[in-house]
């Protein structure tokens, strides 16, 4: 059993990594990994450069406005090509916008909105892909292993022969190729044994830990809550090493240090090597496997 002295040390640790009720993770999430639009970058470098020579200013609702509303415009010139986590940031940035200007009320509006988020983000996703014929059957996994060239090295760590995803690739290519005519515009992809395989096991496992961690966090009880962080935690850490999501991956690790910075002090921690990971993550070991 771990002493009473050790936890405090641990809340210690775990409140001054939170530093500004789990803000300034969601400036740096900002920064890092927001939109390209030069507005929104200029704007979110000199919040992140104004907080860092006065940290009050962390708490300025007008800060928070501003950035909300940066993004927001971004996001409406750019709907089309957005990836997914750019339209959960955009809803993270108006919640702590909000969250700034309630006071004593800020964390619990946070605590609902982080745990509803998740919930909406992991069941949501579960139900759309359960009623996906192509998604259930390991049809897209198995296309991206083969074609999608951020998938590449994990597909070659796992077995898939890079003759494989090469003669697929070629094969996609025709396609392309106005002088070609392809029956009904549908093509027989070359694939293995292997590839159908990787790609059901990668489609059931993404399938169920969803569905587990948004279930565990309905019930809202401690235990579940618990088993819920400890598979989001190995989501995070297994899921963005082959998939180069790494802002979609960040906000999730903001979303559950918010709910266990107070509640969980141990497992907020690992949140922050979470947070770590996925920034090595994006160091080019792609090239180095594929080399």
């Amino acid at each position: 059993m771990p002493s009473l002295h050790c936890l405090h040390e641990v809340a210690g640790i775990t409140a001054a990594l939170g530093t500004g009720d789990r803000l300034l993770s969601v400036l740096f999430l900002v920064v890092i990994f927001g939109f390209d639009d030069p507005a929104f970058k200029i704007v979110s470098r000199l919040a992140l450069l104004g907080v860092l020579l006065h940290r009050p200013l962390l708490r300025s609702p007008a800060l928070w406005a501003v950035m909300a509303i940066v993004a927001t415009l971004a996001l409406i010139q750019h709907w089309y090509s957005a990836d997914n986590h750019k339209y959960l940031l955009v809803y993270w940035l108006w919640v702590v916008t909000i969250a700034s200007r309630l006071g004593a009320g800020a964390d619990k509006f946070l605590l609902f909105n982080a745990r509803f988020f998740l919930v909406f983000i992991f069941l949501g996703a579960a139900l759309q892909k359960w009623f996906s014929p192509r998604y259930m059957s390991g049809e897209m996994f198995e296309i991206n292993f083969l074609l999608d060239g951020r998938f590449r090295a994990f597909a070659h760590l796992v077995g898939i022969d890079k003759s494989v995803s090469e003669a697929a690739l070629m094969r996609y290519t025709t396609l392309q190729n106005p002088t070609i005519e392809i029956v009904d515009n549908a093509l027989l992809l070359p694939a293995t044994d292997r590839s159908r395989l990787v790609a059901l096991v990668a489609t059931w496992y993404d399938f169920l830990v969803q569905v587990f961690i948004g279930a565990c966090l309905v019930l809202n009880r401690r235990i579940a809550d618990l088993l819920a962080h400890a598979a989001l935690l190995f989501f995070i850490f297994t899921t963005y090493l082959p998939a180069p999501v790494f802002g979609f991956g960040w906000t999730l690790v903001i979303l559950g240090f918010t709910l266990t910075k107070d509640r969980f002090p141990r497992v907020a921690l690992t949140y922050f090597a979470a947070s770590v990971a996925v920034l090595l993550y994006q160091l080019p070991w792609r090239e180095w496997v594929l080399a």
